[in-house]
Parts: structure tokens; C-alpha cells; sequence
């Protein structure tokens, strides 16, 4: 199983049409066996980032920035296989799901989103 796994970027809304991207960062490829475990994984993201204290969140493929899905735990990370699974063969072309990397005791960054009032936090 591939990975494109992204971090030390931010996720931010683009000026000329205020859709999330993500910004800044590295990307790189991950290959793992489809049968790792979450904390396998973890320990080879974060050698990766060089950071102990990380989470990941994967992107489904087609959603936006704004719909990431978290990986807690053994479960989560079989849902992500699966989703894996269903892009290998929905496609002719490699499949890679994209992984975002971002450190826990880091404060979130935060954006105005131009068109809310609010602002929103993202990690």
C-alpha cells in the first residue's frame, strides 16, 4: 500500500477562490504492508516528520480539505485500507491516498475563511 503522506504544512484557504489547499510542507511516499498495525504506522510516520508526538487524517478521495478523517486506532486504520482498497480499483492509474501529518502539542492554525466571520481551526 502507497501513501502520500504531507506535513509541516498548513491547511488554508487559497485567495482567488477561498477552496482549502495545503500549503508549504513535504510530501512523501510511504509504502507499507496492507496489514500494519496503528501504532506500526505511527512510529513510521513519525520517523518520517521526525516527531514522536503526531496524528494523521486521510484524505478521501474527491472530498475537500475541510472532510479529513482521523486515525486513531487499529479500526480506523482498517477503514483506511478499505478506502485504499476502493480507489485501487476504482482506477487504471496507481492508487495513492494522501495522509496528513500534523504534530499534537503544536497550537492549531487558524484562518479567516473571507466569506464567515468565525474562524476555523485546523491541524
Amino acid at each position: 500500500v502507497k501513501f502520500m503522506c504531507s506535513y509541516n504544512g498548513k491547511i488554508q484557504p487559497r485567495p482567488h477562490d477561498n477552496q482549502l489547499a495545503y500549503v508549504g510542507g513535504e510530501t512523501k511516499i510511504l509504502a507499507v504492508d496492507r496489514s500494519i498495525k496503528f501504532n506500526a504506522i505511527k512510529s513510521k510516520l513519525s520517523s518520517i516528520c521526525n516527531d514522536a508526538d503526531l496524528c494523521f487524517k486521510y484524505q478521501l478521495p474527491g472530498e475537500d480539505l475541510d472532510a479529513l478523517i482521523s486515525v486513531t486506532n487499529d479500526e480506523d486504520l482498517e477503514h483506511m485500507m478499505l478506502e485504499y482498497d476502493r480507489l485501487l480499483h476504482g482506477s487504471t492509474k496507481p492508487a495513492r491516498l494522501r495522509l496528513f501529518m500534523f504534530v499534537v502539542n503544536s497550537a492549531p492554525a487558524s484562518f479567516s475563511t473571507g466569506n464567515l466571520k468565525s474562524e476555523q481551526q485546523w491541524f
